[in-house]
């Protein structure tokens, strides 16, 4: 993989998502990591198949990501978020 420097990374996290050109961006559903390697290995895979490691594309929707070193998961997040939509519904 080839090394990414600090002014390209930060281009790519100032890609705005309101103005970017859809057909530019990975579809993020074509990105195929293996969950059980380490997280630098993830994050190495997931920048090979990504020409932006910010701004993807799922489908019709632009979609903007950040990372983090501490904090909460994926997965974690993704419960909160199906926990909050439950609280909607049930009321």
């Amino acid at each position: 993989m080839a090394t990414i420097t600090e002014e390209e990374r930060n281009a790519m996290e100032m890609v705005d998502v309101r103005t970017v050109d859809i057909n530019t961006l990975t579809d993020i559903r074509n990105i195929k990591i293996d969950t059980k390697l380490p997280v630098e290995k993830k994050l190495a895979l997931f920048a090979e198949q990504t020409n932006n490691l910010f701004v993807h594309r799922m489908g019709d929707y632009v979609v903007k990501v950040r990372f983090q070193k501490e904090g909460p998961t994926i997965d974690d997040k993704m419960e909160e978020y199906l926990r909050h939509l439950a609280e909607i519904y049930m009321e």
